[in-house]
């Protein structure tokens, strides 16, 4: 039992580490050439049209599954139009987000 959760682990591990492999700088240029922003804010913060996706952004399976088979009315992203590698350079986007500073932290709204 101990050796099939650390093969699971392992595989879990490899799978992870090809999507954590993204370009940043090519995922930001792709969400906007997708038009991702449309619906879900320039920089992932979302809109009354879509979700927010960043900053902390879904694991990396369950994006790929709503790009590929979206719910509601989200258009649907076939690997012939958006590989799986332009998915890992989006998702490497969207976790390159940092949030923003608390409120508590802005000196204008302490005044």
């Amino acid at each position: 039992m101990k050796a099939l959760r650390f093969t699971a682990a392992l595989l879990a591990a490899s799978a992870l580490g090809a999507w954590a492999d993204g370009d940043a700088a090519r995922g930001r240029a792709l969400y906007m050439k997708n038009m991702c922003y449309t619906c879900h804010g320039t920089v992932g913060q979302g809109t009354r049209y879509g979700v927010k996706l960043a900053p902390g952004t879904l694991p990396m399976e369950a994006f790929a599954q709503q790009v590929r088979h979206p719910r509601a009315s989200m258009p649907r992203y076939p690997v012939e139009f958006v590989s799986e590698a332009d998915l890992s350079d989006i998702v490497a986007y969207l976790a390159s987000i940092k949030p923003g500073p608390k409120a508590d932290d802005i000196p204008l709204l302490k005044e």
